[in-house]
């Protein structure tokens, strides 16, 4: 049995985690506000530690004792972005997950990160690879995740145990639902589309994985993983979709007629900036460059043996979790 710390345990991607090691028998201590709905993960056996990823003291003091981190603790990419908030947890708080792991001699430290800062328009090029793009995008998210990015490689190639992982549109089932369902998730999104209050959405390509897979291959990295290598845990490459026809797929799955449509970030400026900063830049990106860099993750899935849920089985997941809840 191992003693895993956990950041960012109530939401989406964290408390799938959180799930995932308990079920197979380890301890997991969870760094956690103290405005956290935290019912599930007391529930499900988790030690919770009161305090704040942006505070140094709380996370080395709820880390000790403990062998290993899986930090997926973030704020994502929302119509508002203040940078300030922004370093402090993304990247401030990454240097505090690392800082403690060291001095506490954690074996390994697996970081959740991003791909939206990877040049993947390059064609020939596996995502797994991408170099960092020369100009990436300038909006809060993106720049406090690759400062975190670089600081996690730079521990690595320092000899610190440190891996990340890069997950697509993360969506579906969690055991925390306040927090799976935010403003700022793809959840979200989607159960919109089916009560028929959204509308459109720029247009992007976007890979789709289910919380449980990500769960999954972070934990993997965790076992199997070695320091200073990436994952990409996407969804299968043929299972690429914009939003809209993610949305729309699942609404001919629930029997619902409405549609979602596809806002191009060119023609369609204006509405498409409403979606705030990071997708726009996302969406910018791709409408410059559709063809893009290979969606073949090879050495995740030889190293992780990653295989993710299909796209359809995903959405039939979310569908049902859905409906069990009473929010369809």
């Amino acid at each position: 049995m191992t003693t895993v710390f956990v950041t960012g345990a109530t939401g989406l991607t964290g408390s799938n985690v959180c799930a995932q090691l308990v079920e197979r028998g380890d301890q997991v201590r969870a760094l956690v506000r103290p405005t956290s709905d935290t019912d599930a993960l007391a529930e499900m056996g988790v030690d919770l530690v009161e305090g704040d990823i942006k505070d140094a003291a709380d996370v080395c003091r709820a880390a000790e004792g403990c062998e290993v981190a899986v930090h997926t603790a973030a704020l994502l990419g929302a119509a508002q972005q203040d940078m300030t908030e922004f370093e402090a947890v993304n990247a401030t708080g990454t240097t505090h997950v690392l800082d403690a792991a060291a001095a506490l001699r954690m074996r390994r430290v697996v970081a959740l990160s991003t791909g939206t800062f990877f040049d993947d328009t390059a064609p020939g090029v596996s995502i797994e690879d991408a170099p960092v793009a020369d100009q990436s995008s300038g909006d809060p998210y993106n720049q406090t995740k690759l400062a975190a990015f670089n600081e996690a490689h730079e521990r690595a190639a320092a000899g610190q145990d440190v891996v990340t992982c890069h997950p697509g549109a993360i969506f579906g089932p969690a055991p925390v639902v306040s927090r799976a369902m935010a403003v700022t998730s793809f959840n979200r999104v989607l159960r919109g589309a089916l009560r028929g209050k959204l509308a459109a959405y720029v247009r992007f390509p976007v890979s789709w994985v289910l919380a449980t897979d990500v769960a999954w291959g972070a934990i993997a990295a965790l076992d199997r993983g070695v320091s200073g290598e990436r994952y990409v845990l996407q969804g299968r490459p043929q299972d690429v979709l914009s939003v809209a026809g993610c949305c729309n797929r699942l609404c001919e799955m629930a029997g619902i007629d409405h549609r979602v449509r596809d806002l191009d970030p060119v023609e369609d400026r204006e509405q498409a900036a409403a979606f705030g900063p990071t997708m726009l830049a996302i969406a910018e990106k791709w409408a410059r460059d559709e063809e893009g860099a290979s969606r073949e993750t090879p050495r995740t899935t030889s190293r992780l043996g990653y295989d993710p849920t299909s796209l359809d089985d995903g959405l039939g997941q979310f569908l049902a979790w859905l409906r069990q809840l009473g929010q369809i």
